[in-house]
């Protein structure tokens, strides 16, 4: 049994959906879930409302924020980032290199000293080359060596759980805050610096949770089918097998699948691909939700754990962004967990240690009860971006457009990137789909 498609888009997360909403031409989305979202979904349980994971909306394309704003006005609602540090026993607020006041004495002076220490530097030599930098060198080299030295190396190490000099820095120019000296200085001194980084303000659904979004754009037109399952992509025939036999073919294929299980199923493509895709890497995140019977226990949106002696890197607070997302007199926290690609772990043990450390912070009291449970595993979650990626993605993505595949989004570009770009990715690809198309013939001989 076959149809055929002039789109065909792999993917229902929000650039699959956001392309669909966009594109001129046919298209038909195919979804592997149950339901639309990818990491944009929401699991509701015992009247606790859980993201996978913390997921927020930072708008700053008018396309974008023109979007949002036609298919859910007035669901949003705006929140100031409250976002803290746990290091030295102590809360500073985010970003660590803007906040030292209330560290130790020592910690702060070696932080501010390496600060202009760095200053120095890059006035005597001039902005280094982020091509050639590790991260680990261009945190020493950006912010000097106390402040990589107590948050970027440590948490970062955390998050990547790999070297960091085997890690390049293209992915840090949009999502790491570099204050100037008067704002160290400031917030050294105890000002509290605000208004840094991408983030400083984001919107959030008022009620059920992110999915929201998704769900907005699903019913805006497209035709996505859930609960197809790829199994394998013909690239020379132009045709998706789906689980049970079924194939579809199409004139341009759009692709939000991770791009090396992408590789992995596609025929028909040269280049070694399938070999290039088996060596990009990612982490996952080990995702714990947990429902408490007291409210508040921090009013904070979410907080970084930079030390090695907490098994989690990050804890987020749902419920402070919407009180609808835990029920009356109970808090939420979702704990995330950095794993290795295949990586054992014991679900009972990893919850136990992480309601063991948030004790130890102080976020959870002894005599709290855990009311609600759940351990998700998100895979991939991050790609890491090592000098293996840097040097073939660019080989890679040219051979797909030139079989008629675009491989896009978070995963489908292997990048790190927010909820805004992965709409943005939608409506970029299905501008040049439909210009392709437009073309005709002309341009499926071409890419032949």
């Amino acid at each position: 049994m076959s149809e055929s498609c002039p789109v065909v888009i792999l993917g229902a997360g929000l650039t699959g959906l956001s392309a669909a909403y966009h594109l001129r031409a046919p298209s038909l989305v195919l979804e592997r879930e149950g339901e639309v979202g990818g990491l944009a979904r929401t699991h509701s349980e015992d009247g606790f409302t859980f993201d996978c994971t913390g997921h927020l909306l930072h708008l700053r394309d008018p396309g974008v924020m023109s979007l949002v704003d036609a298919i859910l006005p007035n669901a949003f609602a705006r929140h100031e980032r409250r976002a803290l540090i746990y290091s030295n026993r102590v809360f500073t607020p985010y970003p660590f290199q803007a906040n030292l006041h209330g560290l130790p004495p020592d910690v702060v002076q070696e932080c501010v000293s390496g600060f202009v220490d760095a200053l120095v530097r890059r006035a005597a030599e001039g902005e280094p080359d982020l091509s050639r930098l590790t991260f680990r060198d261009w945190a020493s080299r950006t912010f000097g060596e106390g402040i990589a030295r107590h948050f970027m190396v440590p948490y970062n190490t955390k998050l990547w759980r790999t070297d960091l000099d085997e890690i390049e820095c293209g992915w840090v120019s949009w999502s790491i805050p570099r204050p100037t000296l008067k704002e160290v200085l400031d917030g050294a001194f105890g000002a509290t610096v605000r208004g840094l980084g991408y983030n400083p303000v984001f919107l959030y659904p008022r009620r059920g949770g992110i999915s929201a979004l998704p769900q907005a754009l699903a019913l805006r037109g497209a035709d996505v089918r859930l609960h197809e399952t790829v199994e394998a992509v013909d690239a020379r025939a132009r045709v998706v097998r789906l689980a049970g036999g079924r194939e579809v073919r199409y004139e341009t294929l759009v692709s939000t699948l991770p791009l090396d299980h992408l590789l992995r199923v596609t025929s028909g493509l040269e280049g070694g691909l399938p070999e290039v895709g088996a060596r990009l890497r990612a982490v996952r995140v080990l995702n714990i939700s947990l429902g408490v019977d007291r409210d508040p226990i921090s009013g904070a949106h979410w907080i970084y754990f930079p030390e090695p002696q907490f098994s989690f890197y990050r804890v987020g607070f749902p419920a402070n962004l919407s009180s609808s997302l835990a029920p009356r007199g109970c808090s939420s926290l979702y704990v995330e967990r950095s794993l290795l690609r295949g990586e054992p772990f014991d679900e009972e043990e990893v919850v136990a240690t992480a309601i063991e450390d948030l004790r130890r912070a102080g976020i959870l009291w002894k005599s709290d009860r855990v009311v609600y449970r759940r351990v998700q595993v998100l895979d991939p979650a991050y790609v890491i971006y090592d000098r293996f990626r840097a040097g073939n993605l660019p080989r890679v993505h040219e051979i797909l457009r030139a079989a008629g595949i675009h491989s896009t989004g978070r995963f489908g570009s292997w990048e790190y990137s927010s909820m805004e770009g992965a709409i943005k990715a939608g409506m970029e690809i299905a501008g040049r789909v439909d210009e392709s198309l437009a073309d005709g013939p002309r341009a499926r001989r071409a890419s032949r």
